[in-house]
Order: C-alpha cells, then sequence, then structure tokens
C-alpha cells in the first residue's frame, strides 16, 4: 500500500514560506483562480508570479514526491489506456507505469485530493504520484496523444456561458430552495441508468430525478457526505453516456432520513442519494442540456 501523505498547509502558503511569492500574489492568483477555474499553480506560473521549477521543487520538497523527467521515460501503451484522456488532458497527468495494484502517476499538482481519489476509482489501483512540470506533460500528452486530442472537447462553461443557459433555457427554478443542496434548478424525474465507482468496484444504480446541477439516485450501498463518485449516466438509447463527477451531499435511507452517523460504510439497505456535478466537460453538458430540453414539462 502507498504510505498516506497529510496535506498539512496549502501550496500558496508553502510558496509563501519559501519567499518565491508573497501575499499580494498569491492574493492576486486566487482571485483569478475563482474567476476561471482550475488549479491555483498554473495561475501562479500564468502571471509569472512563479516558475515550473519552483512548484515542482517546493511540492517535492514538502512531501517527498519524486520528480520524473518525461523525456527521458517511454510509457507503455497499454499503461496509458488505463485513465481515460479526457482526465489527463483535463487534470494535466499521465500514467507511467503499473506494478500489481499499484499505478504511477505524474502530475504537476498533486494536492488535490479528489483526483487522486478519482484515479483510484477508475483504476482500482493504489497510485503512486510523481512530479512533473505542466510543460512537460504536456507534451508528453500530446506525444502519445496526439491525434485523438483534436476530437476533445474538454473546456469548462465558464460562468458567462452558465448565466446564458440558466437565462435561456427554461428549467430554472424561479425560487432558490435554502440548506445543504442548493437546489436551483427544475428536477427532471426521470429513471436513467447510472453506473459509479466506489472503492474500486463498479456499481449500478437508477436515478430518481436529474438537474442541470446534480442528481438523485438510488442504491443499496451506504456512501459518506462529501464523497466525490465517477459516474457514467445513460441519457439516450443509442447515444455513449456522459461522464461526471458527483459530490455527495445528501443521504437517506429511502422513503425517510438517516443519521449518517449510525451507518456503516457498505452497509446493505436502499438508500436515496442526491449529488452535485463537482465536474463534467463542456460536451457532456450539451448533451445534458438537450436531455432536459426534451424531458422538462
Amino acid at each position: 500500500m502507498i504510505p498516506s501523505r497529510t496535506v498539512s498547509k496549502k501550496l500558496g502558503d508553502l510558496l509563501i514560506e519559501r519567499k518565491l511569492i508573497n501575499a499580494d500574489q498569491l492574493k492576486l492568483a486566487l482571485e483569478e483562480q475563482r474567476n476561471k477555474g482550475g488549479y491555483l499553480s498554473q495561475h501562479l506560473i500564468a502571471m509569472g508570479f512563479a516558475t515550473e521549477a519552483d512548484i515542482a521543487n517546493c511540492l517535492s520538497n514538502q512531501y517527498n514526491f519524486a520528480y520524473i523527467p518525461l523525456k527521458n521515460y517511454t510509457i507503455a501503451p497499454g499503461v496509458l489506456e488505463l485513465i481515460p484522456l479526457k482526465w489527463i488532458k483535463i487534470y494535466t497527468l499521465i500514467p507511467l507505469d503499473k506494478v500489481r495494484n499499484i499505478l504511477s502517476v505524474a502530475m504537476a499538482d498533486p494536492l488535490n485530493e479528489g483526483v487522486i481519489q478519482m484515479l483510484q476509482q477508475i483504476t482500482n489501483c493504489e497510485i503512486q504520484v510523481f512530479i512533473s512540470t505542466y510543460s512537460e506533460l504536456n507534451e508528453a500528452i500530446y506525444k502519445y496523444f496526439g491525434e485523438k486530442l483534436q476530437d476533445l472537447k474538454e473546456a469548462y462553461l465558464d460562468a458567462k456561458d452558465l448565466g446564458k443557459i440558466m437565462t435561456a433555457n427554461q428549467f430554472i427554478h424561479t425560487k432558490k430552495y435554502e440548506g445543504p443542496e442548493r437546489r436551483i434548478y427544475v428536477r427532471v424525474d426521470k429513471e436513467l441508468d447510472v453506473s459509479f465507482y466506489y472503492h474500486g468496484k463498479t456499481f449500478q444504480a437508477k436515478t430518481k430525478d436529474v438537474s442541470y446541477g446534480g442528481i438523485a439516485f438510488f442504491s443499496n450501498i451506504f456512501m459518506p457526505i462529501d464523497t466525490n463518485l465517477v459516474c457514467k449516466m445513460h441519457l439516450k438509447a443509442g447515444q455513449p453516456p456522459i461522464d461526471v463527477i458527483i459530490n455527495i451531499l445528501r443521504v437517506q435511507v429511502k422513503g425517510g432520513a438517516v443519521d449518517v452517523s449510525d451507518v456503516e460504510e457498505n452497509s446493505v439497505q436502499d438508500y436515496e442519494i442526491a449529488g452535485v456535478f463537482e465536474f463534467i466537460t463542456a460536451e457532456d453538458r450539451e448533451f445534458l442540456v438537450d436531455f432536459l430540453k426534451e424531458n422538462i414539462k
């Protein structure tokens, strides 16, 4: 088993401690991240506040991630297929090697625990992280996937585009709900097939309802609130399923509430689980919008 690393400090704080950036620069980069998404490290580099080497050395020294020069490394085709290309491109990472149940992955910013969890779920492997730079990773990604990347749409909808869709399409709730679910979208009552990865296994489920913001589904497996699930959701017959990451916000026994502190993880019962889309590509979002347009009464 790969030894876990406790992420005790955020990247920005580490860079300030090492006098590689100052507080004002961190504030500007965080604001840029809030506006545009992505990793803080990407914005620090793009704004000229830190270099790729600064980021790599900082993470390597703090958390003992080994640096790997990708130009000198050859990756076997079978290993490259272990992680879907859309995740490779979106999260700027690449699989390197697999030995028994350990998959080595090169990343530029490994502090997002949700990404590591996602990789564990979809590969059913322990993840061994190596550090590389964004430039080296992008060069390797284009080297191995150049032709396939031409057809890949991985861009997020930005806030402006989201606003247009919310205004133009008539499935937005006029009343904003209070509480943890933050329901601001009309929900379509539709039973759809969903498969999700949890602790290295694939489970099948049926949706209760679907909205632009997330889904509710029935499952006989309990999972804690704030779990990230990698899911495939089948919207239409004959159309490939869309890939999403759902952040679980509500768990209850089917037909009633449950105190999650009293339920053991992986206990078998019928549960109703609701969550919001933590991640969905622009292409899959378009499929979802079309589906909602067709099914809202």
